[in-house]
């Protein structure tokens, strides 16, 4: 029965207090300038950096939230405004739902408080330029009024005063928005006070002014309005709350002025009309603006998500490696892995060489009879815990641990940075390691567990060898030798060679060890060696607190916690705050607003004054982007043409001409909208829903949409005038009374019958109408310019061509070919309240309202077009750095896979219990285990030429090519259940079937095993005919339950236990040369599958007698397999 459960137990890696110098010191110095591009910890710092370490746990519990984060991003109460924004489809808008366009009016709040409240600082930091804009504007509008209160010569001083005073009040408002202090809360100050400003400027421009018209102030108050729509940095409900004020204080002002006038009514509907219309723009222009704005922010947002949580796994996957491999190795792998493949004949070796160093070799001495008193997970436990230890007592040792074999440790000091006192932190290691076992010994009871401890000093290569499942080692005959003083020494004391001795002086007590009575390698090379003294003063003492308590079989346990008393001897704890990973992404979001200088953005990546962008490749990656709003743009354009049709109606007299073209323009546009919409409706056929979502994702086609759509509110607005009498007054009135046109005064007027606001009685009596009031065509012509802020996403310079059509349009009729409309105009309205002259022409008051809002209209399409490219920019090097993340993933994955399985490694990436991080075991039945040797690789193997890196190179080689016939027969879905654990100087080590998807019950994964068996041994074959060489390989194959884990908290390694590994390594120790021997259990598996087998009898195996092997001949010709 396979159980491949992983089992939950407390971590014991050491937790390393992650530090961030340069956030600290921001916050401290009150500085957060952080740019987007400026990774709050560069992921390469984990391996580059010594300083920025990260602590495991942490880093594990942050990215398990941060990875739910991501999977619910749509869901979470952080994102409601954007479920909010998405319910808001533009295609029920494109339907005229009314519910759809209620929710215009809904907060657009986040519900997480400190989600909007990050949004205000980017809204703060997106809108203050556009505040010291509206500032200015405002003083351009009160500046031209002060210039006409004089020059139409009113005697009045209270209005001049209390301009004069609005200006003091924007100046100090524009010096506080460009002043380096300007804050949030400031801005909320000015906002309301700007907009208590803009009511007041109404009503002087409407009480107090000179001549009297309930038309005063109009143009004015709807250009108030607008700015206040596009460039107050408020919400839709201030907005909308603010131009309704505005809206009804020039309503209740003109009523309260002009109500003794008899045709009235009709300029006070015209009125309600026009500001219905410019309230309607601007709520269709300031809510696409806030939802891009929102959505801009949360789709960054996103990105800084995706980006932390690749940048929580490169930390770990950095970990892992670096927990293997030494910086300087995983370096070099991993620039190799990241580079183009380099064409030669060998595979890249990655060794060093390393004189005047220490090697200590320890092996648990009782380990079986300890492994028969505990379970798998407590055996586990108690390796990991153990090991643990002896990570701890290296690094303080300053020794680097190498490798684990079963129950075998072994380490150097003096790489990767030389020592003089190596032989010293080898020894000192050596006791503490015995003092540790002793420690385990008093608790679990074994008495004969001990450890025995072999050091020899000399030289060593260092590195990887193969392709798959990396492991540092070292070799050289110094390495071989420390081995063999480990086999051949003293349980509970540290055997040492003369060479070590020499390297310690007098520091220590030795007596001879006659190693070389225990060790036939100590024997043959007359090796003399050594015992360190027990009960001598010790170079450095130590203290520990309390034993490892490891649980026993039974269940009875030592203390209360199993895991808490050497958790303490290795400084680890719970007591370190662990930041949010919500948190910790909002603040990096927070640095990076505060970072972002718009000013720097638009000098690097756009142009001063056609705004597109600097780089061609970003400049069509920008051209294709989608205007999600663009339906929108287009109600907004049906609701305008009734109010302004109605306005026509109420105000102008009526033609024929204008019912027509305006229903004419108006279903042309609902057309333009429903075809829009047919990509949205399931009711129409697919080729028609990809017309209509071909045409809306075609930038060239929305633009020409947009911009026709433009023309015809414009011709519509203008189009009545060609229908009115055109007729100068004052000239007819001179030609009929034989007088000139200085002498035409109201009495000429009232015996002609011409009255101001009668339009039915004309000079020429003719049945053509004219108007006494054209600046109703005025206003209808700038509501129809404001159309052009309606459309956002509309190329910045097709929008300034449309204006400066529209203004020469509109300059050329009033003031060449219709200029007698407003001179007639002019005449009336001054005659009928008794002024003698005219002293302000309304045809140049209509040119400085088309030129001021052509301007204003072109500031606005720069701003947004600026801001609506600064934010693609933000989007694109946050999606930038994500990918850069996604990349550096792949490389260290690709590193980590060779260095756990997959599974095991997906185990500690993606752990959800940090105390799940250090203790991964399985409890595996009938898995089969192979050990290959090259029996006679250490023959060949010799120092004398380059120092034997040449030989190792030759066994690189040899391991990679194993490695290349893994890859190759695991491209086969059968062989998939093979899994390397590790090579071991000439020995490589490899399984099947330790996970239940690859362990089969009807053993398939034995005879995989043993297909890759005959693969390895013809490879070697085909090795020796290429390089003139005769190795040969043991191969022992073994099946049966092993016990596999991971050991070690701060280097984590997978390996396998059990006695079925024992007795595949006594298989390969005790075969044949050229040979694959096999147990009975093998053989009674293979033997049914068309293996054909020879009896080789019973052999001495250690440790367990007598055992019946077989020899595997090779296969059936008539087997599947053949």
């Amino acid at each position: 029965m396979l159980d491949n459960s992983v089992h939950p137990a407390p971590s014991i890696t050491a937790s390393i207090q992650k530090t961030e110098k340069a956030a600290e010191l921001n916050r401290e110095n009150g500085n957060s300038s952080v740019e987007l591009t400026k990774p709050v910890q560069s992921s390469s710092s984990v391996i580059n950096g010594s300083q920025s370490k990260v602590n495991p746990t942490e880093t594990n519990s942050r990215l398990k939230i941060l990875n739910r984060t991501a999977e619910a991003i749509n869901d979470s109460p952080d994102c409601s405004c954007l479920r909010q924004e998405d319910d808001l489809d533009l295609q029920d808008l494109g339907c005229m739902n009314i519910k759809s366009l209620l929710k215009l009016f809904r907060s657009k709040k986040f519900k997480n408080w400190k989600l909007e409240r990050l949004f205000q600082l980017y809204f703060f930091k997106l809108n203050q330029n556009n505040l010291s804009i509206m500032m200015a504007l405002m003083l351009v509008i009160c500046t031209i009024q002060l210039i006409y209160h004089f020059v139409c010569g009113s005697s009045g001083a209270a209005k001049a005063v209390f301009i004069s005073v609005f200006i003091v009040i924007l100046i100090v408002h524009q010096i506080l928005c460009n002043h380096s202090a300007f804050s949030q809360r400031l801005m909320t100050i000015v906002c309301w006070s700007t907009c208590i400003v803009a009511c007041a400027m109404v009503l002087t421009m409407t009480l107090d002014v000179v001549p009297r018209s309930a038309s005063t102030g109009v143009s004015d108050t709807v250009f108030l309005i607008f700015i206040l729509y596009v460039l107050l940095p408020v919400r839709m409900r201030q907005a909308v709350l603010f131009g309704i004020i505005l809206a009804s204080t020039h309503m209740i002002s003109s009523v309260a002025v002009n109500y003794i006038d008899e045709f009235s009514w009709k300029q006070l509907l015209s009125n309600f009309f026009i500001f219905i219309c410019v309230n309607v723009i601007g709520i269709f222009t300031h809510y696409p603006t806030e939802m891009g704005e929102r959505r801009a922010f949360l789709e960054t947002r996103r990105y800084i998500v995706a980006r932390l949580i690749t940048q929580r796994e490169n930390q770990q996957q950095e970990r892992l490696l670096l927990s293997v491999l030494p910086r300087h190795v995983a370096m070099e792998m991993k620039a190799d892995i990241a580079g183009l493949p380099k064409d030669s004949m060998f595979h890249k070796i990655y060794i060093q060489r390393h004189e005047n160093v220490s090697i200590l070799f320890a092996d648990i001495c009782g380990f079986t009879a300890l492994s028969s008193q505990c379970t798998a997970q407590e055996l586990v436990r108690m390796l990991n815990e153990l090991f643990a230890r002896f990570d701890k007592l290296a690094a303080e040792n300053n020794c680097l641990r190498i490798k684990i074999l079963g129950d075998c440790y072994y380490c150097v000091c003096g790489l990767p940075e030389p020592r003089a006192d190596h032989a010293h932190c080898c020894v000192e290691m050596g006791l503490d390691m015995i003092e540790a076992i002793a420690l385990v010994r008093s608790v679990t009871g074994v008495d004969v567990l001990n450890m025995r401890v072999g050091i020899h000093s000399g030289r060593v290569h260092c590195g990887v060898l193969g392709l798959r499942k990396w492991q540092f080692d070292v070799w050289s005959d110094d390495v071989t030798l420390a081995n063999s003083m480990e086999a051949g020494g003293i349980p509970g004391r540290v055997h040492v060679t003369e060479e070590v001795v020499r390297w310690l002086g007098n520091d220590y007590q030795v007596e001879p060890g006659n190693g070389e009575e225990r060790n036939h390698y100590l024997r043959l090379r007359c090796i003399k060696t050594y015992l360190i003294k027990e009960d001598q003063t010790r170079v450095k003492e130590r203290k520990y607190t309390s034993p490892i308590r490891t649980p026993r079989r039974d269940g009875k346990k030592i203390g209360e916690d199993p895991t808490q008393a050497i958790r303490e001897k290795l400084g680890i704890g719970d007591k370190q705050e662990i930041k949010e990973p919500d948190d910790e992404v909002n603040e990096y979001l927070g640095q990076a607003i505060n970072g972002r200088s718009i000013e720097y953005l638009r000098s690097q990546h756009v142009r001063p004054i056609l705004l597109t962008f600097r780089n061609p490749e970003m400049e069509a990656k920008y051209a294709v982007v989608r205007d999600d709003m663009f339906k929108s743009h287009l109600v907004c354009a049906i609701i305008m043409l009734p109010l302004i049709c109605a306005v026509q109606l109420v105000i102008i007299p009526s033609s024929n001409v204008v019912l027509v073209v305006f229903p004419v323009f108006w279903l042309t546009i609902i057309i333009f909208c429903v075809f829009c919409s047919f990509e949205s409706n399931l009711c129409l056929p697919e080729n028609m829903k990809l017309l209509s979502y071909r045409m809306m994702s075609n930038r060239i086609f929305t633009q020409a949409i947009s911009m026709t759509t433009i023309v015809m509110v414009f011709v519509a607005s203008l189009f009545c005038m060609f229908a009115l009498n055109t007729t100068d007054l004052k000239n007819c009135l001179a030609r009929i009374y034989n007088i000139s046109e200085s002498e035409v005064t109201n009495a000429v007027l009232s015996n002609s019958g011409i009255k101001y606001g009668d339009e039915t009685n004309n000079c020429t009596g003719s049945t053509s109408a004219t108007s006494h009031f054209p600046e109703y065509v005025l206003f209808s012509v700038v509501s129809a310019m404001l159309s052009n802020a309606v459309f956002i996403k509309a190329s910045n310079l097709l929008k300034l061509t449309i204006l400066i059509a529209m203004s020469i349009v509109f300059l050329v009729l009033s003031m060449v070919t219709h200029v007698s409309l407003y001179d007639n105009r002019d005449f009336l309205l001054y005659t009928y309240l008794g002024y003698s002259e005219t002293t302000f022409s309304l045809k140049w008051i209509s040119m400085a309202t088309i030129l001021l809002f052509s301007a204003t209209l072109f500031i606005h399409a720069q701003q947004v077009e600026s801001t609506s490219r600064l934010d693609f920019i933000w989007k694109q090097q946050a999606h930038e750095e994500k990918e850069e993340m996604a990349s550096l993933r792949t490389y260290n994955m690709k590193l980590v896979a060779n260095i756990l399985p997959l599974h095991v490694a997906e185990h500690f990436l993606k752990s959800q219990n940090k105390k799940d991080e250090d203790l991964y075991y399985q409890d595996c039945d009938n898995v089969c285990v192979m050990f290959a040797t090259i029996a006679n690789f250490f023959e060949f193997y010799m120092e004398y030429y380059n120092e034997g890196v040449e030989c190792l190179r030759l066994l690189n080689e040899i391991i990679a090519d194993f490695d290349e016939v893994t890859d190759r027969i695991l491209g086969q879905e059968r062989f998939l259940c093979i899994e390397k654990i590790k090579t071991t100087g000439a020995t490589y080590m490899a399984a099947s079937g330790l996970t239940e998807k690859t362990n089969f019950a009807d053993n398939r994964h034995v005879i995989a095993a043993t297909e890759y068996a005959l693969a390895i041994r013809e490879q070697l074959q085909y090795v020796n005919s290429h390089c003139f060489n005769n190795f040969q390989m043991r191969i022992g194959i073994s099946v049966g339950p092993v016990v596999a884990g991971v050991i070690g908290a701060r280097k984590p390694q997978y390996d396998i236990w059990g006695n079925t590994v024992n007795v595949a390594s006594r298989m390969d120790s005790t075969g044949e040369l050229g040979a694959i021997q096999v147990t009975q259990e093998v053989h009674n598996v293979l033997s049914k599958n068309g293996y054909i087998f020879e009896c080789r009898g019973n052999i001495k195996v250690k440790g367990k007698g007598d055992m019946l092997t077989y020899l595997l001949k090779g296969r059936n010709v008539e087997s599947p397999e053949a």
